[in-house]
C-alpha cells in the first residue's frame, strides 16, 4: 500500500524545526579573513542555522547583523569550525541592530564555519539547539575532519560592534 503521506515527515520536520527557532527574525552573516576581505555572505536559515564553503586555514571574524526593528530580548550564538567552538550568551537584539555582534573563529585545513543563533540567553542550557548544531555537523558540514564528534572546545566570544 501507498503512503497517502509522503512529504508527512519532512512537514513535521519543518514545522519542529521553526519552534526550534521560533521569535529569530532574519540576521545576516558576514565572515571576513583576517584582511577584511568577505569569505562568505549570507543569511541565518529558518532553523537560525548557517554554514560556508571550505574556508582557507586561518582566523575569520563571522559578524551578525539585523535590521528587523522587532528584534527584542536575549539571543544566544555559537559558531563552530571543526572541534573549535565560540559561544556568546545573553547577547542583547540591540547589539545586532546596531553595528552587529561579531566572533572570531580560526579555522583549520578544509574545513567550514557552522553556527547557530536562537532566541534565549544560555546556549549552554539549550539542549535542542545543541543538538541542531551536531546534526549540522552529522550531516556532512565538517564531518571530514577526524574526531569531529568529540566535544568541543569552548570560549567566550569575544563580541564587539562597529
Amino acid at each position: 500500500m501507498q503512503n497517502p503521506f509522503p512529504k508527512f515527515g519532512l512537514c513535521l520536520f519543518l514545522v519542529a524545526a521553526s519552534f526550534a527557532s521560533a521569535g529569530v527574525p532574519p540576521v545576516n552573516v558576514t565572515v571576513s579573513d583576517s584582511t577584511g576581505k568577505a569569505a562568505f555572505k549570507g543569511a541565518i536559515k529558518a532553523d537560525g542555522g548557517f554554514s560556508t564553503g571550505n574556508l582557507k586555514p586561518g582566523n575569520y571574524v563571522v559578524q551578525f547583523t539585523a535590521k528587523n526593528a522587532s528584534m527584542k530580548g536575549e539571543y544566544s550564538i555559537v559558531v563552530a569550525a571543526g572541534k573549535k567552538k565560540v559561544v556568546a550568551n545573553a547577547v542583547a537584539a540591540e547589539k545586532f541592530l546596531g553595528g552587529g555582534v561579531a566572533m572570531k573563529v580560526e579555522v583549520g585545513t578544509g574545513l567550514n564555519i557552522i553556527g547557530q543563533v536562537w532566541a534565549g540567553s544560555n546556549a549552554s542550557s539549550s539542549t535542542s539547539q545543541r543538538n541542531n548544531l551536531q546534526r549540522m555537523q552529522d550531516q556532512g558540514q565538517d564531518s571530514h575532519q577526524p574526531g569531529f564528534n568529540t566535544p568541543m572546545s569552548q570560549t567566550q566570544a569575544p563580541m564587539t560592534g562597529r
